[in-house]
């Protein structure tokens, strides 16, 4: 199970506060938070693989497949919103 620091958690309130209307207590966003967390975390290897697949025979670096990843969540959950 990953964990999320305390300081990375207040960040993410603090997002969440100010794009959101919904009211959330402080133990609820941060068992949210820790959820996908833990589920990014269990699904590390699973996207490496994906990215592999797409790219073959090009192999990219660790943090070249991070990036490509947080740009396309990014996109997508700015797009949607």
């Amino acid at each position: 199970m990953a964990i999320l620091t305390s300081i990375e958690l207040q960040t993410i309130r603090q997002g969440c506060a100010q794009t959101q209307t919904v009211n959330y207590d402080k133990p609820t966003i941060n068992a949210a938070a820790q959820a996908v967390e833990d589920w990014l975390t269990s699904k590390a290897a699973e996207v490496s693989g994906v990215i592999n697949t797409a790219t073959a025979p090009v192999t990219l670096t660790v943090s070249q497949k991070k990036a490509l990843f947080a740009w396309v969540v990014e996109m997508k959950f700015l797009r949607d919103r």
